[in-house]
């Protein structure tokens, strides 16, 4: 009876965590994206303003995923945590049989592998775009120092 309402919650976790990920990287390829469209052209202040917004949620898409990388490696320790205390309280007390050990430690393992090292990984991607704001300002300085139909040498 436990076993399938673990593989329900696994799946609702793996579910959600990965939507909300892809979700942001998506969200974050649009805001790219727009940001790019406006600074190959010259821009009015209403424009300037937008890509102040759009580089605003850039940078608070990345800091939700940095602090969400700490939520995952808090969980991931406490994971590892409990397989040492599993392996500890069965060397000490005998509470599990062989078998009965081997399926706990490789289900805490399954989690882990296939929920925590992805999802950081999908975080630590996200998060890097947090320094996206000076590459922006810098690209942006460089094509206001420049007119249209100016030959630049890079």
């Amino acid at each position: 009876m436990v076993v399938p309402i673990l593989v329900i919650l696994l799946s609702l976790l793996f579910f959600i965590m990965w939507g909300w990920i892809i979700n942001m990287f998506i969200s974050n390829l649009i805001i790219k994206r727009k940001i790019n469209e406006l600074i190959n052209q010259p821009l009015t202040v209403e424009q300037k303003e937008e890509l102040d917004n759009l580089q605003l949620d850039l940078d608070t898409n990345a800091y939700r995923a940095k602090r969400a990388k700490r939520v995952v490696l808090f969980f991931a320790v406490i994971y590892i945590l409990i397989a040492l205390l599993l392996i500890w309280l069965n060397n000490n007390f005998s509470l599990f049989t062989y078998e009965g050990l081997v399926s706990n430690l490789k289900l805490t393992m399954l989690i882990i592998v296939l929920f925590f090292t992805p999802a950081y990984i999908g975080l630590e991607v996200i998060s890097n775009t947090e320094g996206a704001s000076s590459d922006i300002a810098a690209r942006l300085k460089f094509t206001e120092e420049t007119k249209s139909g100016e030959e630049v040498e890079v």
